[in-house]
């Protein structure tokens, strides 16, 4: 039977028993989670919020607003397209269908590069690849004395990263439309970044049914067994790198040893070293100056 008027903490109760009945491959701790995290996004709350207002109604008409978007989970939609936001490197990023969702590893990326950038005192930085924009606003915000440059084959892609732009007033980047190098005027750059599509098609089978449902393709599956648009940026690498500059690409984590090979032929003067993930993953190639 419904409630009449509502606490906020029996819409939470409800809505999470709501889910686990739809879902039940859902753990209870994950339907809990949910729950708290669609009534954070529709009430526009803190957890303190949330906390302080646990025992009070909740607005009108919450559970109309909270049962489609839980319907829309149970069908393995992922949160982030949902709420349209994802946390990165303790920021809030605008996600779309177009873009894929950041992932918890590539900030590991991003600390390599933050470190390698700060050992440098200005220059230009090239994204490969911007999606959501995380990555180089991330850069942008951590090392504001560099231009940053990104390009992205999405027109919706560069969209959201554009809106990120705004969101956090970022002056010292310029996003345009690019395959690869494509448009890319010549030019040298201190650090080059690429997180590209690498999954080869044949893997499809083993992927996690809301990747293969709902995140865009184009940012996923990349020809030559996942390797294609790291062989571009390989063959066309020393034009765009400074002598003493580095490249950071993020891998699959059974791709270590063939894109280490690929810049190394392409790349011979260079050294190219893989890196594991705190999992003890190969996650992430780096290109620079042989010692």
């Amino acid at each position: 039977m419904e409630i009449t008027n509502p606490t906020n903490q029996e819409v939470l109760v409800r809505a999470s028993c709501f889910l686990q009945e739809r879902q039940p491959s859902f753990s209870k701790e994950d339907c809990d989670w949910y729950a708290r995290q669609l009534s954070l996004y529709l009430n526009q709350w803190t957890m303190t919020d949330l906390l302080i207002h646990l025992n009070q109604p909740a607005k009108i008409g919450m559970w109309e607003q909270i049962e489609p978007l839980l319907i829309r989970l149970s069908n393995f939609e992922p949160l982030q397209y949902i709420t349209k936001q994802a946390e990165f490197y303790g920021r809030e990023f605008i996600v779309s269908p177009d873009t894929l969702i950041p992932r918890p590893e590539t900030e590991e990326l991003v600390e390599k590069i933050i470190a390698f950038l700060s050992e440098q005192s200005s220059g230009k930085v090239l994204e490969i690849g911007v999606g959501t924009g995380c990555i180089i606003h991330t850069l942008a915000l951590e090392c504001p004395d560099f231009f940053y440059q990104g390009v992205d084959i999405s027109e919706g892609a560069l969209e959201v990263a554009k809106k990120n732009q705004e969101k956090y007033e970022l002056e010292n980047v310029s996003l345009y439309l690019s395959d690869v190098f494509q448009e890319v005027s010549p030019q040298k750059f201190v650090c080059m970044i690429s997180n590209p599509p690498y999954i080869d098609v044949s893997e499809k089978n083993v992927m996690d049914e809301s990747v293969l449902r709902f995140e865009p393709e184009v940012a996923l599956f990349a020809e030559d067994e996942g390797l294609a648009i790291y062989r571009n940026i390989a063959q066309n690498l020393e034009n765009y790198l400074l002598e003493e500059g580095q490249a950071f690409f993020e891998i699959g984590f059974q791709q270590g040893k063939a894109v280490q090979q690929l810049f190394e032929y392409y790349c011979p003067n260079r050294e190219v070293s893989v890196h594991k993930d705190l999992s003890g993953n190969d996650r992430m190639i780096i290109v620079g100056r042989r010692k």
